[in-house]
């Protein structure tokens, strides 16, 4: 028992001592201690100098619940001083916070340094030998003291620390509140509302804003994006009361800007942006598109001259020329005489007046007046349509007649006695136009 107890103690010795000698351990991690910013120190084959002018900013991302948080970068320059390729990863940089907790490493870091990943250094990848790389690496800030970061591969080790006072003022301001007249990127789409505002009527029967004033102002659009780009759906605009408005671009003829096609990258396009007026007062524009890092807002400023609205005539008379859905129409005042010839209608024999007509398709369409028109005698009443028995030059029983095109006509009108008659021509899109004129029977 003795000698098995003496060859155990003299095995255990030997195993002390190789341990000792370090023979069969791995290799000691390498330090190259602790430095200071602005000095150059090697790391796993790299040449390294963290920049003592640290830059300061803003993260936008309206859709992270870091939108608006501070972040530092310190510029850094890497050079490759081994004999093959590499780089600086991620995972071997953490910032300590004054508090000692890791700023990096994680969910948050990650999704700032992919929100700058264009000047980071961690996206340069491997460079060759003899090679220089330049990038910042990006920290969410805490608080002011002092930070500290290690590099650490498991093999190559160092430690920076630095004392930060965080510089609010050297944060760049982002644009977010426009006037008119100014431009702004809306995410690659260049908007410019110009100043130059005009007025209009809203003249549609259907519309709950029938009658009321609209004012309207060019707008410059440019595509600055590598992709086709229309007006943002994320837009609205607010009265001087801070309520939304009502779109009217279906309450006018003329095309809205919000619905103009998409442009190709590069296009221009002008067009004009409708508004309705429910006041004087600071209107304001407001994008918030979902591709926007902020919200973006334009305000103008609208005061209604005693000028402005344009004048809008509804009533005429005979001989007067008249737009009305697209047809210029002139009821010449040179009346003719007739009676109806249809013995086994209950109007046979009744006086009939009639008055030319000339009606051009001003539109880009082909259009007629059909039904749009309505005959009221000198009581007032709606008088009973008599284009069964007229010729086939009534205006009122024409086919379409093509754009640009001209028709000469006659309308046929029935007489109910002396007095006021009026000839009213309305649809579902516009407001009503009358002709007013008196009728006297000859003889």
């Amino acid at each position: 028992m003795r000698k098995l107890h003496t060859l155990a103690a003299i095995i255990l010795c030997a195993m002390l001592l190789l341990a000792a000698c370090g023979e069969g351990s791995t290799p000691e991690e390498e330090s190259v201690g602790e430095v200071s910013l602005g000095k150059p120190f090697e790391y796993n084959g790299l040449e390294i100098t963290l920049s003592k002018n640290i830059g300061f900013t803003q993260f936008r991302s309206r859709h992270s619940d870091n939108d608006g948080a501070y972040v530092f970068y310190i510029p850094t320059t890497i050079k490759n001083i081994s004999e093959s390729a590499k780089g600086l990863e991620m995972w071997e940089v953490t910032v300590f916070s004054p508090e000692g907790v890791s700023l990096t490493n994680t969910v948050n870091s990650y999704e700032i340094e992919w929100a700058f990943e264009e000047e980071s250094i961690f996206t340069v990848g491997s460079i060759q030998p003899d090679v220089v790389a330049e990038g910042n690496i990006y920290v969410l800030y805490d608080k002011d003291g002092e930070y500290i970061i290690t590099l650490d591969n498991h093999t190559d080790s160092a430690e920076v620390k630095f004392e930060l006072k965080f510089n609010f003022d050297a944060v760049p301001q982002v644009k977010t509140e426009y006037e008119m007249g100014e431009m702004l990127d809306v995410n690659g789409l260049e908007v410019t509302f110009i100043n130059d505002i005009s007025w209009g009527f809203i003249r549609k029967s259907w519309s709950d804003n029938d009658g009321e004033p609209y004012f309207f102002l060019p707008v410059s659009l440019r595509n600055t994006s590598d992709e086709a780009r229309g007006f943002p759906y994320g837009f609205d605009i607010f009265g001087p009361n801070g309520q939304a408005l009502d779109s009217i671009t279906w309450d006018i003829d003329e095309e809205d800007i919000t619905r103009a096609s998409d442009l190709l990258p590069g296009a221009s396009a002008m067009g004009y942006l409708h508004v309705l007026y429910v006041g004087d007062g600071d209107y304001t524009l407001h994008f918030n598109d979902w591709s926007l890092l902020d919200d973006l807002s334009v305000r103008l400023p609208v005061t209604l001259g005693p000028d402005d609205l344009p004048e809008i005539q509804t009533e005429f008379a005979l001989g007067e020329t008249f737009v009305f859905d697209n047809l210029e129409i002139t009821i010449i005042n040179d009346a003719e005489w007739g009676i109806i010839d249809s013995r086994w209608s209950d109007l046979h024999e009744r006086d009939v007046f009639i008055f030319p007509v000339t009606v051009t398709n001003v539109g880009d369409s082909a259009n007629s007046l059909g039904w749009n028109v309505k005959l009221y005698g000198s009581n007032g009443i709606e008088l009973e349509n008599i284009s069964f028995y007229t010729e086939d030059d009534n205006v009122l029983r024409s086919g379409d007649i093509r754009p640009g095109a001209t028709l000469q006509g006659r309308i046929y009108i029935l007489y109910d006695g002396d007095g006021e008659y009026v000839i009213e021509f309305s649809d579902y899109r516009e407001g009503d136009l009358q002709v007013i004129f008196n009728i006297r029977k000859p003889g």
